[in-house]
């Protein structure tokens, strides 16, 4: 017996936006599934919101600012009056000759110098300062006497003059002296 031929159907399509209900889509929609596994996906995972992430780097980039601004207030060295900063380097005084000085009693007396730094000084910003250094050696020797220049204690000192006219006019850096001795360099020529 010959079966009974079933009704050709219509094929089926899907309703249009404003033919679906209001509310969740279904669970058989492929692309609204896709949708809230991915929600629930980067929920699981902890990521943050998009509205979150500019907020987020602003206080990160906050916070390292402030960190760097107080790591130098807290790391950085204040040396005390009694507690000197540690010795740096010498820093010659860069003439193209020596220094050469007609002293009080019209002799010539002809050196180089040099200052021993702390670690606290700036040699760039020393550098700004040569020539008022240069002037300061020039009048201490020159308000000297040949005598004077020739015995050790004489030119010791002169050289603690010139160390209180130079630190005068570089000033303290945290609360140290930038120079802690003026010291001759080459050598020291009184001419009589």
């Amino acid at each position: 017996m010959p079966s009974p031929a079933t009704p050709p159907q219509a094929p089926r399509s899907w309703p249009t936006r404003e033919q679906r209900p209001a509310g969740p889509a279904p669970a058989s929609d492929p692309k609204a599934a896709k949708g809230k596994s991915k929600e629930k996906d980067d929920a699981a995972e902890g990521k943050p919101k998009k509205k979150k992430l500019p907020l987020l780097i602003g206080a990160v980039v906050l916070l390292a600012l402030i960190g760097f601004k107080e790591k130098g207030l807290f790391l950085k060295p204040h040396y005390q009056p009694g507690h000197p900063a540690p010795d740096g380097v010498v820093y010659p005084l860069p003439t193209t000759s020596p220094i050469t000085v007609t002293t009080a009693d019209g002799k010539l007396v002809q050196t180089g110098i040099a200052l021993q730094l702390t670690t606290v000084a700036n040699s760039k910003e020393l550098a700004k300062d040569e020539p008022a250094i240069e002037n300061a050696v020039i009048s201490v020797l020159g308000s000297d006497t040949y005598a004077q220049l020739l015995s050790p204690s004489g030119r010791a000192a002169a050289q603690q003059a010139m160390l209180a006219r130079i630190q005068q006019i570089l000033g303290p850096v945290d609360g140290s002296p930038q120079v802690v001795q003026v010291l001759f360099t080459g050598s020291f020529v009184l001419q009589q």
